[in-house]
């Protein structure tokens, strides 16, 4: 699948969320092939612009490691995808299993 267009505003928030729920601390590029194992294809350029624009609204936390930024889950981004993730289950049912 090849995102941007694709995916709703949210979507690509709450699947990086994920990821680095499920993954912890990871570079662009380790984000990127996430996103690639997914199926969502975006170029390098887009990632960084996402985990950039996460950091900003404090969803994300950085620092700088030979000389990559390093992004991991706020605690801002917890509450953010526990949010999203039960907007998601509203929107596509109740989530039963």
């Amino acid at each position: 699948m090849h995102v941007p267009s694709e995916m709703h505003y949210n979507e690509l928030k709450l699947l990086v969320l994920r990821i680095f729920s499920d993954q912890g601390l990871m570079n662009s590029l380790a984000v990127a092939a996430r996103l690639g194992a997914a199926g969502v294809e975006l170029e390098m350029h887009a990632v960084r612009m996402a985990l950039m624009r996460y950091y900003k609204q404090g969803l994300l936390s950085r620092e700088r490691k030979l000389g990559m930024y390093v992004y991991g889950l706020s605690d801002r981004g917890v509450r953010r995808l526990e949010w999203l993730e039960s907007v998601s289950q509203r929107k596509h049912g109740s989530g039963a299993n």
